[in-house]
């Protein structure tokens, strides 16, 4: 991730505040204990973050105060391009952003912008925060990987055994 230097005291304060407001809302999921060994790594420009969720392979989650954006990488190993799983999970996560979804799981595009990667059958999945609202896009984040791992256990327990080892039940 590239450095990202402040010129102004001004920008400075507000970047890490938001690298502190999205610290903080990971750090109270921890805390009640929804992660399992939750650590916190400051980078110049923002933070890394890795816990255990969902599966027993880590996660990581890097926020960049520059462009305000918190990545969920690689969420997902093992996607190729042109397979259903990709299609749905796509799928699911353009429905989040779309107007007229139920505001309680819509992204509220005046507070974040979703968008997705697949590099290397890699998916990872980004929440782009407008000021002030990081924790907000904390939670939408969390609650879009939550969905996608639903669906994943719904209609593709083959994909979840082979790639995370998690019984095919």
């Amino acid at each position: 991730m590239p450095a990202c230097a402040p010129t102004s005291r001004g920008m400075m304060g507000r970047t890490a505040r938001g690298a502190d407001s999205v610290t903080q809302a990971l750090q109270a999921y921890a805390d009640r204990g929804v992660f399992r060994g939750f650590s916190v790594r400051p980078q110049p420009g923002g933070a890394a973050f890795r816990f255990t969720w969902l599966t027993t392979r880590p996660m990581t989650v890097v926020f960049d105060s520059k462009s305000q954006a918190l990545t969920f990488r690689n969420v997902l190993p093992g996607v190729l391009s042109k397979s259903p799983l990709f299609a749905d999970v796509k799928s699911l996560v353009a429905e989040r952003a779309r107007k007229g979804f139920p505001a309680h799981r819509q992204i509220d595009p005046r507070r974040a912008r979703v968008s997705f990667v697949l590099r290397q059958n890699c998916f990872s999945l980004t929440l782009h925060a407008k000021r002030p609202h990081h924790r907000y896009a904390v939670q939408k984040g969390l609650n879009l990987i939550n969905e996608v791992f639903i669906l994943l256990h719904a209609s593709y327990p083959d994909y979840l055994s082979k790639n995370f080892g998690l019984p095919e039940e």
